[in-house]
């Protein structure tokens, strides 16, 4: 039976590089989400009540990839990773969840073993992972037709993007980094390539903008250091790998809070 944990504001309730034995079903409270970058901790988003921690360590046998602090008063439910097994097999929408992510995962491995992340074609064959049906709403169905565009929120991005507002014409649309010397090339060459210096904020693949029949997402594509939609924490030290673009102007922030790249992608 799983057990219940409460912490305090500044607990850390693991670390970055620790062995991925349980994990956490916040009922409440707030857990900042720190990766470990060169010598700077660099915080890449929060779990809130409602959300799993450490799940994908557990299910893929791997150390944890980030350290959990809280920072504010709340509780937790433990679970084993045995516990956390039983509770998948009991719950459909739980078990879905995890299975489109490692799908995608698996898919995405395949792809860059083939050196092709995703064929060039406007649309993605389906919804990425995590994105639930019933959060597809009516003001979020965007046409086709609808224009794209990223535009630089900060000065030094305007800078490495030569412009302040590109048009995306082609879709799916990968932004990453220029990979430094003796670096190998990223799987694919991104739409739009940024330079960074070490420690590194934008992975070489970082993140994409696609489209189903209906909607447009931005998936996170691995990357070290994740990506923040519209204040959602998405990548792979969390439960979803994408999130839905709406209607107007999106916020996005490419390698965590306070990482220079900082978007607007306007819809429409």
């Amino acid at each position: 039976m799983a057990n219940s944990m409460n912490f305090n504001a500044g607990e850390v309730l693991f670390r970055q590089g620790e062995v991925s034995s349980y994990v956490l079903w916040v009922r409440h409270g707030e857990i900042e989400i720190l990766r470990e970058h060169g010598d700077a901790s660099v915080l890449i988003g929060h779990v809130r009540g409602g959300e799993w921690l450490g799940e994908m360590g557990v299910i893929e046998h791997r150390r944890r990839s980030a350290t959990a602090r809280a920072s504010m008063d709340g509780t937790a439910e433990v679970l084993s990773a045995e516990e956390f097994l039983d509770r998948v097999s009991r719950d459909a929408t739980l078990a879905r969840d995890l299975i489109q992510r490692l799908s995608i995962r698996l898919r995405t491995i395949e792809d860059r073993i083939t050196n092709d992340l995703l064929p060039e074609a406007p649309n993605v064959a389906s919804s990425p992972a995590g994105v639930e049906g019933d959060e597809a709403l009516p003001d979020e169905i965007i046409p086709s037709n609808a224009p794209v565009a990223l535009i630089a929120r900060s000065d030094a991005l305007r800078a490495w993007m030569g412009e302040a507002r590109l048009s995306v014409e082609r879709l799916p649309f990968v932004v990453g980094r220029a990979p430094t010397s003796g670096e190998a090339p990223p799987p694919r060459q991104p739409n739009l390539c940024i330079d960074d210096c070490k420690p590194f904020r934008l992975s070489r693949n970082h993140f994409m903008i696609s489209r189903d029949e209906n909607h447009l997402f931005i998936n996170d594509l691995g990357s070290t250091l994740g990506t923040i939609v519209n204040g959602q924490a998405i990548g792979q030290h969390f439960m979803r790998d994408s999130a839905l673009l709406r209607f107007g102007d999106n916020h996005l922030i490419a390698g965590g809070w306070g990482s220079p790249f900082d978007f607007t992608i306007s819809v429409g």
